[in-house]
C-alpha cells in the first residue's frame, strides 16, 4: 500500500498558492487530500481554531517527484 506524504502545508483556504497547487495537482491528475481545510477557513469559527493547526497537502508517495514539481514551480 502507497503511503500519504505531505507536500505542503497552508495557513488559511485563501492563499493563492493553495488553491493554485491545487487547481495544477488537479490538472495534472495527481490525487491529493486536503487535511484541515474546513477547519481553517471557517471564519466564525477562527477564533476557537488552534493557530498551531494549517492545512496539509498530502499526495500519494509515487507522485511525490511531480507533485514537488509543481510546487516548486508556484513558490
Amino acid at each position: 500500500m502507497d503511503s500519504l506524504i505531505t507536500l505542503a502545508e497552508f495557513d488559511n483556504a485563501f492563499e493563492v498558492k493553495y488553491n493554485l497547487l491545487k487547481d495544477m495537482l488537479d490538472q495534472s491528475g495527481i490525487r491529493y487530500i486536503a487535511i484541515n481545510e474546513n477547519a481553517r477557513s471557517a471564519e466564525p469559527m477562527a477564533y476557537m481554531t488552534p493557530s498551531n493547526i494549517s492545512i496539509e497537502i498530502k499526495i500519494f508517495e509515487y507522485d511525490l517527484e511531480q507533485a514537488q514539481k509543481i510546487f516548486e514551480s508556484i513558490s
